[in-house]
């Protein structure tokens, strides 16, 4: 009787184990690399509302254990990254993640500091799976209208970059916007 139930917790531990494993098995790891082209003229978009983040987890303040940001020594973008910057481009936001492949999950990116909730750079990806896996993006530049010493009604001025992409693992999609641009890959 000792014999089986020992067999049994051993059983049941490699069943857990397994579970765990195909579990991670399925996670993405997602990279994305917002930037600026040089030379490009300012083409002003939508700016974001205060609440843009709301139905989304924020990358940097998530509790949630599937979804975390990984080390920047494991990011695959990399050597385009340098010849973007050779090139006289401008990277705003570099950032990769592992995450489930989940619908309704929307993961939140941003850079600088806050103001009345606004960040000089952030974005909003959504990695789905319908027939084909996509990517949903919107991401935005925010100046001040001071800082780019334009008269407008509007104190902010931003650039709005929104696209939905179908993706390859494994493959590096480039989404293009007159003034911005963005790299992104996925990978299992």
């Amino acid at each position: 009787m000792k014999l089986l139930s020992k067999l049994l917790s051993i059983s049941l531990l490699t069943a857990l184990a397994s579970f765990s494993l195909t579990a991670s098995a399925e996670d993405y790891l997602v990279e994305v690399m917002f930037f600026g082209q040089p030379s490009a003229p300012l083409v002003q978009g939508t700016s974001p509302n205060p609440d843009w983040e709301a139905e989304a987890v924020d990358l940097e303040g998530t509790a949630r254990p599937d979804v975390r940001a990984i080390d920047q020594t494991r990011y695959r973008l990399r050597n385009q990254a340098r010849k973007l910057e050779q090139s006289g481009y401008q990277i705003y936001l570099h950032q990769a993640w592992s995450q489930p492949l989940e619908n309704d999950l929307v993961v939140a990116l941003h850079r600088g500091t806050a103001e009345n909730g606004i960040y000089p750079v952030q974005g909003l990806v959504n990695l789905r799976q319908e027939n084909l896996t996509e990517v949903k993006v919107a991401f935005w530049r925010n100046r001040s209208a001071a800082e780019l010493q334009l008269q407008s009604a509007t104190p902010l001025i931003s650039e709005f970059l929104h696209q939905t992409r179908a993706l390859r693992p494994g493959e590096v999609h480039y989404l293009d916007h007159q003034s911005l641009g963005m790299l992104v890959t996925i990978s299992r």
